[in-house]
């Protein structure tokens, strides 16, 4: 039965207990799944309720710090996994097509890819044009950076996971969270586009974090794995939500298209090449500028008064005063 592991180890945990009646440390291990738990005195001593008003007030803000950086670390870490995988990762989409083109597909075209992603193909250009090395030292180097960032990833997870998740839990519970994440990177950047959007899908996705944690982090072992079943119905309806009534209406209005694809977005203080991707730290500023498409922009009315008298004319259009003498 999912989620009977739960109940056997709580039942373990504050069921057996010392002769003075005082909890104790224990572990148990799963014969079916080799799957082992572990707790100490001090740790479930330390949920115990009988704490004084100050140290409550503590853990709680200790229980919010704590899920507040597990958010922070592990979306941090998968933005920027999911960046590399995209700015990276297309870079395979051009030997990929040069063997369209050497199989008879003709409409396999570089040139497409290099205006959808200039990053590469101004880079392959040069190349091209230079000859100082080959296309494949290019295609490698992307290759090479994949695999470090996809390895440094996964050494986050392991490494982090002893910090954020130091107790017993279930097996794949970081896997889920994770994966988790993953899922809102690629969302956000894919659909979420709208003002409205970018208002609400991450404070959705940070409240539904947070609840989680919260309950992980209050109880010593709860029913951590059925809890994943409520958070990823809470996420896919705000995916839903986000899809349905931010973002259609906002691409019926034309607010977002072809030509305005995202409504805000992050302005920089400095110039920077229109075939090149902004660094990485960027991804950590904060949003500071709207787009307005051009058929709403507000634009003064051209359709001024015009007053004409026997002596001449007036004509005032936008602030601008023009007068003419009678003979003109």
């Amino acid at each position: 039965i999912y989620g009977m592991d739960s109940v056997i180890i709580n039942q373990l945990m504050y069921g057996i207990r010392a002769p003075d009646g005082s909890l104790q440390g224990g572990h148990m291990q799963s014969m079916e799944t080799k799957e082992r738990w572990g707790w100490r005195k001090d740790q479930l001593d330390s949920y115990e309720p009988d704490l004084s008003i100050i140290d409550w007030l503590l853990k709680k803000i200790g229980i919010l710090s704590m899920s507040l950086l597990a958010f922070f670390l592990i979306t941090s870490v998968t933005s920027l996994i999911v960046r590399v995988l995209t700015s990276s990762g297309v870079v395979l989409m051009f030997p990929l097509f040069s063997c369209f083109r050497a199989f008879g597909m003709s409409g396999a075209d570089e040139r497409i890819l290099a205006l959808s992603y200039p990053w590469i193909g101004h880079a392959r250009g040069a190349i091209a044009q230079q000859r100082i090395h080959p296309q494949s030292h290019l295609v490698w180097a992307h290759i090479a950076k994949i695999i470090l960032y996809y390895v440094m990833y996964e050494a986050c997870q392991a490494a982090w996971s002893v910090v954020l998740y130091a107790k017993s839990i279930p097996e794949a519970l970081p896997v889920w969270i994770y994966g988790f994440a993953m899922i809102w990177e690629y969302f956000s950047m894919v659909f979420v586009r709208s003002a409205l959007s970018v208002h609400f899908f991450p404070r959705a996705t940070l409240a539904y974090f947070v609840l989680y944690h919260t309950y992980f982090y209050s109880v010593p072992y709860g029913y951590f794995d059925v809890a994943l079943i409520p958070l990823f119905l809470l996420m896919a309806h705000a995916m839903l939500y986000t899809i349905l009534a931010l973002e259609a209406p906002t691409a019926a209005r034309g607010t977002v298209s072809v030509e305005c694809p995202r409504e805000v977005y992050n302005r920089l203080s400095w110039p920077e090449w229109n075939a090149q991707l902004p660094s990485e730290w960027t991804m950590f500023l904060p949003l500071n500028f709207r787009q307005t498409p051009l058929h709403d922009q507000e634009i003064a009315d051209s359709g001024a008064t015009s007053a004409f008298q026997g002596g001449g004319a007036e004509a005032t259009a936008n602030n601008i005063s023009i007068e003419t003498s009678p003979n003109d």
